[in-house]
């Protein structure tokens, strides 16, 4: 594994290639990839993927889970935060959890892909715990979710495991494959 800058330029170089959003084959793999990086590179790779994205040979969507999340409970930010204060996170995650179990979440993720040819899935560190990365890109493919997802994840992919900031194992096992 080269430098993070080196993985950045090879995932630009990775991207465009035709067969990776054309995916074909006989039980071609879900087309689910990880980038992992140190957390404290995150604000290198925001500016990445903004320049990804406003290069006009990629039609790639950013869908932000943190910005997902607060659109989805949107008209009761105060009072879940109010709520946040007096309980605690476990006291949240009872009022919040029942509706990121249902699909209103995966299809506000859909919606935000809209017709992308690549999903980038971003702000992972910013929305644990009450979503897991893992789960969504499950979540994803039950509902026949095809298209490429690039997950960038703060933290380190071991193959099989995420850990979250390099630490946190909170993760389900994912077939995943990583993209540099």
């Amino acid at each position: 594994m080269g430098t993070l800058q080196e993985r950045l330029d090879h995932l630009f170089e990775r991207i465009q290639e035709h067969d990776f959003v054309n995916q074909t084959g006989i039980g071609s793999d879900l087309p689910h990839y990880v980038l992992d990086y140190d957390a404290k590179d995150e604000l290198m790779v925001r500016d990445y993927i903004k320049y990804m994205l406003q290069r006009p040979s990629l039609h790639v969507a950013e869908v932000n889970l943190y910005h997902l999340l607060l659109e989805l409970f949107k008209d009761d930010i105060d009072d879940l935060l109010g709520l946040g204060d007096e309980e605690g996170v476990n006291g949240l995650w009872e009022a919040i959890g029942p509706t990121l179990e249902t699909n209103d979440y995966i299809e506000g993720f859909i919606e935000k892909a809209g017709d992308a040819d690549i999903v980038f899935m971003t702000g992972v560190g910013s929305v644990h715990p009450f979503i897991r990365a893992s789960k969504t890109l499950k979540r994803l493919s039950e509902l026949s979710f095809r298209k490429p997802v690039i997950l960038f994840y703060p933290g380190k992919f071991t193959g099989l495991q995420l850990h979250l900031y390099g630490i946190h194992h909170t993760e389900d096992e994912y077939q995943l494959s990583r993209i540099s």
